[in-house]
C-alpha cells in the first residue's frame, strides 16, 4: 500500500513538473508554473469582479480616458500585447498601485497626485504591466502551491470563473504586500525597456523611485514626531521591496535613453484632482473635519493625526487615541425619553469596567444644537495610570436621515491630553445649509511658480496643516530641499 501511495505521489510530482514548464513571455526561458494562461486570465477576471464590488472607481471621464489610453499604448508594445488589458483608477487617497494576472492594472487616486510628468506615470504603468508580462503573480503562486502542497488550485474550475480561497489569499497577498525583491527589480528593468519602446525618457522610473524614497523619509519624519507606527506606502515599501536607494542605483547603472517627459501636459490633466479623502467620506481642511453628508464638523487640536476609515475616525498622538463612531437610534426611543446619559449608561461595560475604574467627572454637553453627555474615568494599576472619556451627542433634528448617536471613546496616558482634546466636544456641531452647499474636499491645483513664491509661503496658507511644506515639496518632487524654477508649473492643494 505504501509503495502504491509513493508511486502516485511521484507520478503527480513528475506530471506537474512536465506540465508546468512554460516559456516565460519576457525572457523566453522555461518557467515552473502550475497555472495555465487561460486559468491566469480567468483568475484575473474573478479578482477584478471582487475589486469592483469593494472599491469605488474614479468618476473623471477625461482623466480615466487619458490613463486607459496610455496604459493600452504601453501594453500593446509589451511582451504580451494580445491580453485583454484593463486599466482602473480607484477613487482612494492611498499611495499605491498593483497588477493582477491576466492584464489588470489598478492605480489609486492618491498615487496619481505624486507624479510630475507623463513619463513618470508611464514608468509606473510599465512597472505594473511588467509584473503581468513576466507572470510574477503566477510564478509566485506556483511556488507557493508546491511549497504548501496546494496543487489543487491548478486543477480547480478557474475557467468557469471560480477561484479557490487559497488562490484568493495568495493573490491578495501579492497584490497588497508586493512581490519579492527579485521580481520588483526585474519589473524595474522591464519598465525601463517599455519606456524606451514608447519614446519616453527612461530616467523617469528612477525619478519616481526618488519620490518613493522621499515619501519614505517624510512619512518616517511625521510618524516619529507623532509617536506612531510608520504607514506602508507604494507596494508596501517598508517590508518586501528592496531598499529604494538600491533600486535607484540599479536603474542609473544602465544607459538611459533621453525621450519625452510631457510634464506640463500631465500636470494640466490632473488639475482639479481630489486630494485626500472625498466629500462623501468627510475630509480635513486646516484643523477642522467636515462631513457634508451627515452635516457635522469639529476641530481637532494641533499635532494630532486623523485617520479616516470607512466605519470610524481614529485621532492619535503618541500613545493617546480617540475613536469616533456613529450608531443609528430609534426615533421611538427618542420620543419616549431616551437621553444621551441613558445611552452611555446602557453601553458602558458595567461588569468589570466600573469595578476597576474611578469616575472623576460627568456632565451634560448641551452645545451647538445637539444634546450630549460625557463621563471621565481614571484607571490605576500597579504599573500605570490611564484615563478614559466616553462622550455621546444625539443628532435627531434632521427628519430625512435616521437619528444618530455620535460616540467618542478617548484613551489617554496623560490627563493633559484630555484637557487639550476638549476642543473636539466644544466645536462638535451641525453644518449650516450654506456650509454644506459650499463644502468641498481638498483638490490639486496647478499654478505657475512666480517670483517671490516659496514652499514656506505656500505652506503658510495651505489647508494641509502642520506638515504642509513637506507635503507640498513631496507632491512636486522637491523634498526635502528642492526649489522650482520661476515659470514652472507646480501643484498646490486648496
Amino acid at each position: 500500500m505504501l509503495k502504491i501511495l509513493k508511486s502516485k505521489l511521484y507520478f503527480i510530482i513528475l506530471f506537474c513538473f512536465i506540465s508546468s514548464c512554460a516559456k516565460n513571455p519576457v525572457s523566453g526561458m522555461p518557467d515552473f508554473v502550475t497555472i495555465t494562461e487561460q486559468q491566469e486570465i480567468e483568475m484575473g477576471r474573478a479578482y477584478h469582479r471582487e475589486i469592483l464590488k469593494n472599491s469605488k472607481v474614479l468618476d473623471n471621464k477625461e482623466l480615466t480616458k487619458y490613463y486607459e489610453e496610455l496604459g493600452q499604448k504601453i501594453a500593446k508594445s509589451s511582451h504580451r500585447p494580445n491580453l485583454d488589458w484593463k486599466f482602473t483608477i480607484i477613487d482612494d487617497p492611498t499611495f499605491n498601485a498593483f497588477a493582477t494576472p491576466g492584464g489588470y492594472v489598478y492605480f489609486y487616486r492618491g498615487l496619481l497626485a505624486h507624479f510630475n510628468s507623463e513619463a513618470e506615470l508611464a514608468g509606473v504603468l510599465s512597472h505594473e504591466i511588467a509584473h503581468i508580462t513576466a507572470r510574477h503573480a503566477v510564478r509566485g503562486m506556483s511556488a507557493a502551491q508546491v511549497t504548501n502542497l496546494l496543487i489543487s488550485l491548478a486543477a480547480s474550475n478557474v475557467p468557469g470563473g471560480s477561484i479557490s480561497n487559497s488562490g484568493f489569499n495568495l493573490l491578495n497577498h501579492l497584490a497588497n504586500k508586493g512581490y519579492s525583491r527579485k521580481y520588483e527589480s526585474e519589473a524595474d528593468e522591464i519598465a525601463k525597456e517599455y519606456l524606451g519602446r514608447n519614446g519616453y525618457n527612461q530616467g523617469a522610473m528612477a525619478k519616481f523611485l526618488k519620490t518613493m524614497k522621499s515619501a519614505d523619509d517624510l512619512e518616517n519624519e511625521i510618524a516619529k514626531k507623532e509617536g506612531r507606527p510608520v504607514s506602508a506606502g507604494y507596494h508596501n515599501i517598508f517590508s518586501t521591496h528592496p531598499s529604494t536607494e538600491n533600486r535607484i542605483k540599479a536603474m542609473n547603472e544602465t544607459d538611459t535613453i533621453a525621450g519625452k517627459k510631457n510634464k506640463d501636459e500631465f500636470l494640466k490633466m490632473i488639475d482639479g484632482l481630489p486630494y485626500g479623502t472625498s466629500d462623501e467620506e468627510g475630509y480635513m481642511r486646516y484643523n477642522t473635519f467636515y462631513h457634508p453628508f451627515f452635516a457635522i464638523k469639529f476641530t481637532i487640536p494641533d499635532g494630532w493625526d486623523l485617520k479616516n476609515l470607512p466605519d470610524k475616525l481614529i485621532i492619535t498622538k503618541n500613545k493617546s487615541e480617540i475613536i469616533l463612531m456613529t450608531n443609528n437610534l430609534l426615533r421611538d426611543d427618542i420620543d419616549n425619553g431616551l437621553t444621551p446619559k441613558d445611552y452611555l449608561d446602557q453601553n458602558i461595560d458595567k461588569t468589570s469596567f466600573l469595578s476597576t475604574n474611578k469616575l472623576i467627572e460627568q456632565k451634560p454637553l448641551n452645545k451647538n444644537k445637539m444634546s450630549g453627555y460625557t463621563y471621565l474615568y481614571k484607571t490605576t494599576s500597579v504599573a500605570d495610570v490611564t484615563y478614559s472619556r466616553y462622550s455621546v451627542f444625539f443628532d435627531v433634528d434632521n427628519n430625512d436621515k435616521k437619528p444618530k448617536a455620535w460616540i467618542f471613546i478617548k484613551k489617554f496616558k496623560e490627563v493633559d491630553d484630555d484637557n487639550i482634546t476638549k476642543i473636539i466636544e466644544e466645536t462638535f456641531q451641525k453644518m449650516t445649509q450654506e456650509e454644506i452647499s459650499k463644502s468641498k474636499g481638498l483638490m490639486i491645483k496647478v499654478i505657475r511658480f512666480r517670483e517671490g513664491m516659496s514652499y514656506k509661503k505656500l505652506a503658510a496658507n495651505s489647508p494641509l496643516g502642520k506638515y504642509a511644506e513637506g507635503k507640498l515639496r513631496l507632491l512636486n518632487g522637491h523634498y526635502p530641499s528642492g526649489t522650482p524654477e520661476v515659470g514652472n508649473l507646480i501643484k498646490i492643494v486648496e
